[in-house]
């Protein structure tokens, strides 16, 4: 008799090197859509040596039902408690750290900080980005055309939002590169390439770019400008100023999903519809499409694969009891594939409506930054779907060893002159 094959574990960070294990998560919502997940151990670098941190488990909510209910109580699913994140903090000042973040944070705090910047992702606001995001967009596929070849993710995908970002912000757009290899740092804490599980390294991270922000914020108060920085900086609360550590926390949470989602939705996007040629040609010869083509490429790859909440008192999910300071993750990944709400969810589906995805969260924390999102991911694809046709992947597609963003690192190809190209391509091979 064969070996039964070994289950993937959904909370280790490698396992996603190798794609989304879609099957185990299928099975999770068949079986029990709020179960019980061990924690991996996994190694850390710091403090000289090597160490190995294990986490005390959690519950996992798979089901589109369970993240849903989750999320429209965060009176009893708290992202304060003890954090957003799925490890917990390793001490008590690692918390007060973390619950400066805005995923962290529970009303009424929450409410306070997050409306410093609302007025910035309105659907009114950005739509007045439309222009320079869409130059943005055009520029850089038309050199990655010229170049007849690109990787999507770094030349592509990464610098469209870091672009944007700029702007935003006010940075000199060749800073971008400082805050691309920050985030990597950062959400790529786990993947051997970019974090490598190096606490003193993580930590430096953020003491580089906490001391970027603050010397931007220094220049923004003797010097005001209309920018984003410039409203952090010398914007306030309940009649005061944020202090440094809260400015930092919030510019870097702005830094990091301001590029993250976009990178990822754009590049995983991108691979979806190279392996899915049909839907692919459909939508070069139909622009029309791109709105739900959109929405439907975010619940594809679900850029941000979950958030972590906490039990606030002992109370059920689903019919599951959960405990008072019981973790539970709520996946949005396997929410967004629930065949109980979703025809055909493993199928691409460029016209699927209604489509209603998790892929930006639900209640008080859904994305800020969504409309944005939405904005950059349709530019570039407006661009880019056209030459679709003629690009060759050229090298690995590496992933990222991450169980929270589902990530590209890489994507390498070249735009092929003999091959036909779509309906609008600059090239072709007659």
């Amino acid at each position: 008799m064969s070996p039964v094959a070994q289950r993937p574990d959904v909370a280790h960070p490698a396992t996603y090197g190798a794609g989304v294990p879609h099957v185990e998560f299928a099975r999770m919502r068949r079986e029990a859509p709020v179960s019980w997940v061990p924690e991996p151990a996994l190694w850390r670098r710091g403090g000289g040596g090597r160490m190995l941190s294990q986490g005390s488990g959690f519950w996992a909510a798979t089901s589109h039902e369970a993240v849903v209910a989750a999320s429209r109580q965060p009176e009893l699913f708290s992202s304060g408690r003890k954090g957003a994140f799925l490890p917990d903090p390793r001490t008590s000042a690692d918390l007060e750290q973390a619950r400066q973040l805005l995923v962290n944070m529970d009303a009424p705090q929450h409410s306070r900080i997050r409306r410093l910047v609302t007025s910035v992702f309105t659907p009114r606001a950005v739509r007045e980005l439309h222009d320079s995001v869409a130059a943005h967009a055009h520029e850089l596929v038309r050199r990655a055309v010229r170049l007849e070849e690109c990787d999507v993710v770094a030349d592509l995908a990464a610098e469209l939002p870091l672009l944007v970002l700029a702007d935003l912000l006010g940075l000199p757009r060749e800073d971008r590169h400082l805050l691309y290899r920050w985030s990597n740092n950062l959400v790529g804490f786990d993947d051997p390439e970019y974090g490598g599980g190096d606490v003193e390294a993580y930590r430096t991270t953020f003491v580089e770019a906490f001391q970027y922000a603050l010397t931007v914020a220094g220049e923004r108060r003797r010097s005001p400008r209309d920018d984003l920085m410039t409203l952090l900086a010398t914007s306030e609360v309940d009649g005061r100023r944020l202090t440094d550590r809260e400015f930092c926390s919030f510019w870097l949470l702005l830094v990091v999903a301001g590029n993250e989602t976009t990178r990822h939705l754009i590049s995983g996007g991108v691979s979806a519809l190279l392996a899915e040629p049909a839907q692919r040609d459909r939508l070069a010869g139909d622009m029309s499409l791109l709105p739900t083509a959109t929405e439907e490429l975010l619940r594809w790859v679900t850029p941000i694969m979950q958030f972590r909440r906490t039990a606030t008192e002992d109370t059920e999910l689903c019919g599951q009891a959960v405990a008072e300071g019981d973790k539970v993750v709520l996946w949005y990944v396997s929410a967004n594939r629930d065949g109980a709400v979703f025809a055909d969810p493993d199928v691409l589906r460029l016209d699927r409506n209604p489509n209603p995805h998790l892929s930006f969260g639900m209640g008080p924390h859904f994305c800020l930054g969504a409309h944005l999102a939405r904005l950059e991911a349709q530019a570039m694809l407006r661009e880019l779907v056209p030459h679709l046709a003629r690009f060759e992947v050229t090298g690995p597609v590496v992933r990222l060893e991450s169980n929270f963003v589902n990530g590209l690192k890489s994507l390498p190809g070249r735009f092929n002159p003999d091959r036909a190209a779509g309906p609008d391509g600059a090239w072709s091979s007659c």
